[in-house]
């Protein structure tokens, strides 16, 4: 079992929450739980699209302020999953819109990939 702190994850979604408008009237309190509650979803999102299940893969219920740790790995998979993400082997793909061969357009969904050596 594997726990880790994403303090620089964190740093980054808060830098980039900074350009939303509502962002500057919230109170530290507040920007903190919107910080943790935004990296959550985003681990639960990558748990689930590599088919991790939560409680036996993955802790993700910590409470807000468990600085210790923000996300545990229970199995070997979870645990190598969140090491490729922080070694740059697991990438962020944006929703975006493609058009195929035939000339059929199509929405991509927003998703993560593991990178292609």
């Amino acid at each position: 079992m594997s726990t880790f702190g994403f303090d620089r994850i964190k740093t980054a979604l808060s830098q980039a929450l900074e350009g939303l408008s509502d962002w500057s009237s919230l109170n530290r309190l507040d920007k903190g739980k919107v910080i943790d509650q935004t990296f959550k979803s985003l681990m639960r999102d990558l748990m689930k699209q590599f088919g991790m299940q939560p409680g036996v893969d993955y802790v993700d219920n910590l409470s807000d302020n468990a600085r210790s740790a923000d996300f545990v790995a229970l199995s070997q998979q979870a645990d190598e999953l969140i090491r490729g993400l922080l070694d740059g082997k697991i990438i962020a793909i944006s929703g975006h819109s493609r058009i195929s061969k035939l000339g059929n357009e199509f929405k991509v969904q927003a998703h993560f990939r593991k990178k292609v050596a």
